[in-house]
């Protein structure tokens, strides 16, 4: 059995076989006595490699394999080694260990430059904005864009990718890879850029808006001390008796000038009564509050907003979340 540690070596020595493919060498795989196998991943940039080697550190030290690594002139080498039995388990796991590394460190460095030289974002505030939503996208957190990021299928390509690469237990060149199986996860990965950007400028729109209303906001007495919201297949608005406000009741609390002068777009039925009255306290009774119109109303009246749970508007018992 081969012992769980990892272990590296610095080798210079040259007398490796040499590729006859772009990325695939003339021998599958090789031998050693008593069952053990090897393979050899060759990078053109030795930092790619090390990347590779501290996640396998970090996450994957405990697997039964073997690493070493060796620095020549112009490429890093990594060699792993197994015993044969362990074949399946360390194919498997191999691909984990390149798809995670692809999506959570190459990806963002490709995006960057797709930033950079097709977009013109140079700035690296915004570059790091941008590339936080993609990242979340990659991480699959977003579910509001689930339908359209399902429609690229970018992680089923990788693992088509990845899994055509290793079937035959070749050894290769990530770059090679890259240049010749990648085409296809690099173009798809562009989308994600495209989207993640259209993320971030909708974002820096909301920011504007939420900024507007909070300066409209300051300059504003508050008319009432309290009023209760009840956010439920619509929203509905109660005094501090908790008397329903019909919409007429709403369309004569609105003031006209909150309308004129704004830059942007105030619903009249959901924020519109709320910056007209200007109130010291809003109970606002959800059950989710990561609710669009739950999350706004929090973002621009701030510490005014106490989040009910729904059920004690009706049972008369409020508690907090």
């Amino acid at each position: 059995m081969i012992s769980g540690c990892l272990f590296i070596c610095e080798d210079s020595r040259r007398d490796f076989y040499f590729f006859v493919y772009p990325h695939i060498h003339s021998n599958k795989d090789f031998f050693h006595k008593g069952g053990l196998r090897l393979i050899e991943v060759i990078f053109q940039k030795k930092g790619d490699g090390e990347k590779l080697l501290r996640l396998i550190n970090l996450k994957y030290k405990n697997t039964d394999w073997a690493i070493s690594s060796i620095q020549e002139e112009h490429e890093f080498r990594l060699k792993f080694s197994w015993e044969t039995g362990q074949n399946s388990l360390f194919m498997q796991t191999l691909k984990m260990v390149l798809a995670e590394f692809i999506l959570h460190y190459k990806s963002e460095e490709w995006a960057r430059q797709v930033l950079v030289d097709r977009y013109y974002y140079a700035d690296e505030a915004e570059q790091r904005l941008i590339l936080e939503i993609l990242h979340s996208l990659l991480e699959k957190e977003r579910r509001d864009l689930a339908s359209l990021l399902g429609k690229i299928h970018l992680h089923e390509c990788l693992d088509k990718a990845l899994g055509d690469l290793l079937k035959d237990n070749f050894s290769f060149s990530f770059d090679s890879f890259v240049t010749f199986r990648l085409q296809d996860y690099t173009q798809k990965l562009n989308s994600y850029v495209e989207i993640a950007i259209d993320e971030y400028k909708m974002e820096q729109e909301y920011q504007v808006f939420i900024h507007t209303l909070r300066d409209f906001l300051e300059n504003r007495s508050p008319k009432i001390q309290a009023i209760h919201v009840l956010v439920d297949l619509e929203i509905q608005f109660y005094d501090s008796e908790y008397r329903e406000l019909s919409q007429q009741d709403l369309m004569k609390i609105l003031d006209r000038k909150m309308f004129t002068y704004q830059s942007v777009y105030i619903d009249p039925f959901s924020i519109g009564p709320l910056l007209s009255l200007a109130p010291k306290n809003i109970y606002l009774y959800t059950e989710d509050r990561e609710q669009p119109i739950v999350r706004t109303i929090m973002n621009i009246f701030e510490e005014r907003v106490n989040i009910m749970e729904k059920d004690a508007f009706f049972h008369g018992t409020p508690h907090t979340f």
